[in-house]
Order: C-alpha cells, then structure tokens, then sequence
C-alpha cells in the first residue's frame, strides 16, 4: 500500500519484508511469535507486576512471546528480560501466564506443550536470536519449574545459588568460570 503512496523516483528507500526470525519450533508460526520490543512495561507490566510487585526494567532487551488468537489479536503471554554485561547476556525476570493462555485453543495448547512450554519455547528462541552478541548466557532464578525449564534449554546450574549457565559456544573451563564469577558479582539481575 505504501507504494502506491510514492512514484518510485520519490522513494527514498527500498521497501521489502523483514525475515523471519529464527525458530526451531517451525509448528508454533501459525500462533506464537517471541520477538524484541522497546518496552516491555507497554505490553507485559501488570504480569511482571503481579510476579514480581514492580515495574519492569526501562532498560536492556524486552523479549516477548505474542499468541494470535483465531480472532486476529495479538496477546502477551511471555517476557524475559535480557541486558547486556560485557561478553555476557544476562537473562532473568522471566514470566508466562495471563489471559492468553486461558483463550488458546486446546490444539494451541497441547502443541506448546509438545514442544516443551511457553518459557522452554521463549528462552531458546531468545538464545538463537541473541548467540552472536554474547560469549555466554546467564540466569538467575529462585523459582523451581523456571530452573527445570532452563536446564532442559541448555543452561546448567552453578556453583552460586540461583545463577545459571548456558556456554553456546566452546569456551575453556577457565573462562567459563571467569564468566560466571562476572555474572555472579553482579548479584540478583
């Protein structure tokens, strides 16, 4: 439509599609998109609010997961918040629930069941988005089903309590600690 707008000698820019980002859940495409956006207190503030009793961070990378109902609407359903801290991607504030998943369709349902849950099926795709900006991921969470659902996406516990690793790539063992020493002198994240 835009281009009908502008002659082409007038546009100053091409127009094209943006690709997809990548998933290795190709069955979830129809209903489920996790995706980067400027704020999450726009879009998820009252289920960070009702986990964690305040706002959700202004800063670092809003990560959320968006289920289209057959109806067309967009819903909330996932966030993890991510910021950078040096060679590392700091992932923590992670939530799932609301509404949206009361509204979505048994099949909805059971396929992100299958493909191992609304938080299993947001931290990878966060991981495979966010792998070329970091040298390793860290968690950090007290909460029990969060770090199941983060050992069973890769991460591995530490030798701090409620600090998790994910090394994607081939790190020695003397850096990996390095890292996570970082990561654990920066505290609760």
């Amino acid at each position: 439509m835009l281009k009908r707008l502008f002659k082409k000698a007038e546009a100053p820019f091409e127009f094209f599609d943006p690709p997809d980002p990548p998933s290795e859940f190709p069955q979830l495409a129809a209903f489920w998109q996790t995706t980067e956006v400027s704020s999450g207190r726009f879009f998820i503030n009252s289920l960070f609010d009702r986990k964690f009793a305040s706002d959700a961070p202004k800063f670092g990378h809003h990560w959320v997961s968006f289920y289209r109902a057959d109806s067309g609407a967009y819903w909330p359903v996932n966030y993890i918040h991510a910021r950078q801290y040096g060679p590392l991607i700091l992932c923590g504030g992670a939530i799932t629930g609301g509404a949206a998943v009361k509204m979505m369709s048994k099949e909805h349902r059971h396929a992100l069941r299958e493909a191992g849950g609304l938080l299993y099926v947001a931290l990878r795709n966060v991981v495979t988005m966010m792998a070329d900006q970091c040298e390793a991921f860290m968690g950090y969470t007290g909460d029990v089903h969060s770090r199941k659902v983060s050992a069973a996406a890769g991460f591995c516990d530490t030798a701090h309590p409620h600090l998790v690793a994910y090394f994607h790539r081939s790190l020695s063992t003397q850096r990996q600690a390095e890292l996570i020493q970082a990561a654990h002198e920066v505290g609760a994240f």
